[in-house]
């Protein structure tokens, strides 16, 4: 094989292979700085180190431009993805540093043969299957890499010492068919639920606060009760229909626009409209041109000399009939007719002060006539709100408390939840066949979720009240649509699978948490401010 065909082969290599080869399958701790420490101790040429041992920084600029590649496979890479990337890169090499460690302290070697034979048989160094000989690998590894085959294969054998240890964390991986069933039991298993709702506005009716607790109230939140600053504000607005208004066009304009522009009056047939037919289009097409203009050139005009007179005196010199005048409003107040960066602009003037802002097509001048500063309500002012708050806050304390009462009731006797709440005269309502996995019906509760999975018909009473927004729930399994059993052959290498490499990437990452936890890091924080 010729040299030129084995530098047509080095993008295999830049994919991964020379980063070092373990990145392909060390799962790195994330983008993170809290994983490694940054201070003394890490000599020149390095950009980490990892219990006394080093990871040179062109080893981390290999790996960082590995990302790169694969990040900007589909375009550009944005910026904002620089730092994530550098990071990933020191957290893949040292992931792969500290499993590699481990390994050799477990007694894990890769002798020279099978570092030879692994060699040999990856498809990077291999041409129609076969290996590509050894001053062809030796000149590949050179070109590509910029570091000799001792150095690289140094890196290698480092991958396939965690790669060792990898393959020895998968094996203790192991799913039973028992716990198959189960897992199959709970993505497919559906239950329907019995439950009883407790909403505050069953109770708020019954409920009278005294004036002791609405003035109670009021002095705990006073905060609440604030009438928040207020401003308004007297506009004029030169619409676009205003300044077209002010464009005359002539009939000599008229006939030299439609002789200049005759391709905007052809037929499908590449027939010319005659005049007649198109000039009051021509007509609109210049009063828009010109009072686009007009619009413009006023508003270039417009300075804070001009700003400082009267508005009505303005009002009157541009022939605007009405000066408008708001209603007071907040900052954040929704004012029919008044667009948001007019109301945004009024928080940013003096009282008095005029300014003006282009919305759209329209220009307004506005004024600010009035500023109400902001100030807490007086108990007077606020005692209807203060009266629903306080009857809803007690109508919910009356709801959790019937609740608690009823579920206390159920697990003491022992009684059919349909039973006692008929006694009661509560309505017991059903969520409906749902997955035990998925959310709850008519009960937005994460904590019943939760307990959803654990129901049973021997104990089907949920073990709490359960609380979603302002009410509250008391549930009761009601039935259960099992699975048929044939599914789980009929499914069971598939969810074997699945689970097995959940299982195992779960006790990767919980080994390299335990490495990292019990090992000494230090980062080079000037490589990472770098961009290499």
């Amino acid at each position: 094989m010729s040299l030129d065909l084995l530098r047509k082969r080095h993008s295999i290599l830049t994919k991964g292979l020379l980063i070092v080869i373990a990145v392909t399958f060390v799962i790195g701790f994330g983008f993170s700085y809290e994983n490694f420490g940054f201070g003394g101790g890490v000599s020149q040429g390095t950009v980490a180190d990892v219990n006394g041992e080093k990871i040179s920084i062109t080893d981390f600029y290999r790996a960082r431009d590995n990302l790169y590649r694969q990040y900007g496979q589909q375009g550009d890479v944005p910026e904002a993805l620089s730092e994530f990337i550098e990071v990933s890169a020191l957290n893949q090499l040292i992931d792969l540093k500290l499993l590699s460690q481990k390994a050799r302290e477990l007694g894990f070697r890769i002798s020279d043969e099978e570092l030879g034979e692994s060699i040999r048989s990856n498809p990077a160094f291999q041409v129609n299957g076969q290996f590509i000989g050894r001053e062809a690998y030796k000149t590949l590894v050179e070109q590509s890499t910029n570091q000799s085959t001792g150095q690289f294969e140094k890196r290698y054998r480092e991958g396939l010492l965690a790669q060792r240890l990898i393959d020895f964390i998968n094996k203790t991986v192991k799913v039973t068919d028992d716990e198959l069933y189960n897992l199959l039991r709970m993505q497919n298993e559906k239950v329907n639920l019995y439950f009883v709702a407790f909403s505050p506005d069953s109770f708020s009716d019954s409920i009278s606060p005294t004036r002791g607790e609405i003035e109670s109230y009021y002095e705990k939140h006073k905060s609440e009760f604030k009438i928040p600053e207020l401003r308004s504000i007297k506009y004029i607005t030169l619409s676009q229909a205003f300044f077209e208004s002010r464009v005359n066009v002539s009939d000599e304009e008229i006939e030299a626009y439609y002789r200049a522009y005759q391709d905007e009056f052809k037929t499908e047939e590449q027939e010319t409209l005659p005049l007649s037919e198109v000039g009051e289009n021509i007509v609109d097409k210049v009063k828009k041109q010109r009072g686009e203009y007009l619009r413009d050139d006023f508003l270039d005009k417009l300075d804070d000399t001009y700003l400082e007179r009267p508005l009505d005196e303005i009002s009157n010199e541009n022939g605007v009939e009405k000066i408008n005048e708001s209603k007071a409003f907040s900052v954040d107040e929704n004012v029919e007719g008044i667009p948001l960066q007019v109301r945004k602009r009024a928080f940013s003037l003096s009282e008095g002060e005029k300014n003006n802002i282009l919305a759209g097509n329209t220009i307004w001048i506005i004024e600010l006539s009035e500023l109400i500063p902001s100030h807490h309500k007086e108990l007077s002012e606020s005692e209807d709100e203060i009266l629903d708050k306080v009857k809803f806050s007690k109508a919910k304390d009356e709801a959790r408390l019937k609740s608690e009462e009823l579920l206390e009731e159920l697990n003491k006797d022992g009684k059919d939840i349909i039973e006692i709440a008929k006694s009661k005269g509560l309505e017991v309502e059903e969520t409906g066949f749902f997955n035990r996995l998925g959310n709850v019906p008519k009960i937005n509760s994460p904590d019943l979720k939760l307990d959803v999975l654990s129901l049973k018909e021997e104990s089907p009473l949920g073990s709490e009240v359960y609380v979603s927004g302002d009410n509250f729930y008391i549930v009761s399994l009601k039935e259960i649509q099992e699975v048929d059993p044939n599914e789980l052959e009929e499914k069971k290498a598939d969810l074997r699978e699945t689970e097995i490499s959940q299982r195992r990437t779960s006790l990767l990452q919980n080994w390299l948490q335990k490495l990292r936890n019990g090992a000494k890091i230090i980062a080079n924080e000037s490589v990472l401010s770098q961009q290499g």
